[in-house]
């Protein structure tokens, strides 16, 4: 197996990195830290090294000496039957199927694609939050209850040859209050005659949501369309 440790040190023998859970934290001050995409590219190629080396250690044909003696006492067609057995026992998958350029650009739009979709899906979640500004507001909805509707002679009244739910109104969304738009901050000089001065700023919680909203917003902006289509198929 190939594993991300293996294409950082190929890009950068001797280098210093720490790699948790996929996270990685340069520490090397000589060379300089390779792309996401660089590291890709490289872990596909060793992937494709190692799956070709793995294909031909693994389908061994007979020597050449033996498939001539093969040829010649038993002919052509036991000769061809021996070898389909070992084509059949070893086939080509990936990534022998493919050559190298293409294992290597293959792996890299998949990584590409999946990274931008998760990208993407993080976005929406995070628009979809309420605005702390706008607070939000209180939603009810009809549900049914495990009580039947009966008539004034006390038989069930029917919807479409089905019992009829008494129906209740249920709270599916709590309602919350804005946040105060501003908030004062009080600020005490070193020197201990000053008096300490006050200053109306607006709300750290609202500035860093609308930074987060702007974020996010930039994102869903510059997704390409075949990942929205995905998205929305997941959903």
């Amino acid at each position: 197996m190939i594993y991300t440790a293996d294409a950082l040190t190929s890009l950068k023998p001797n280098a210093q990195w720490v790699l948790r859970n996929d996270e990685l934290e340069w520490l090397d001050t000589e060379q300089t830290e390779p792309t996401d995409i660089e590291i890709q590219t490289e872990l596909a190629r060793l992937m494709y090294l190692e799956g070709v080396n793995t294909y031909q250690q693994e389908r061994q044909y007979l020597p050449i000496a033996e498939q001539l003696d093969i040829l010649t006492k038993d002919g052509l067609e036991a000769l061809q039957t021996i070898n389909l057995a070992v084509k059949s026992a070893v086939p080509k998958v990936l990534p022998v199927q493919a050559d190298e350029d293409a294992y290597v650009k293959s792996h890299v739009d998949t990584y590409t694609f999946n990274k931008q979709l998760q990208a993407y899906t993080t976005a929406m979640d995070r628009l979809s939050k309420y605005i702390l500004a706008d607070g939000r507001v209180e939603l009810t909805e009809m549900q049914d209850t495990t009580e039947y509707v009966v008539d004034a002679e006390g038989m069930l009244v029917l919807t479409d040859g089905e019992p009829t739910f008494i129906q209740e109104e249920v709270i599916v969304q709590t309602a919350i209050e804005p946040l105060e738009a501003t908030v004062e901050v009080t600020t005490y000089s070193e020197d201990i005659d000053a008096e300490p001065v006050t200053t109306i700023i607006e709300n750290p919680e609202i500035t860093q949501d609308n930074l987060e909203r702007v974020e996010a917003q930039a994102v869903v902006d510059a997704t390409p369309t075949a990942v929205i289509t995905k998205y929305k198929e997941t959903i």
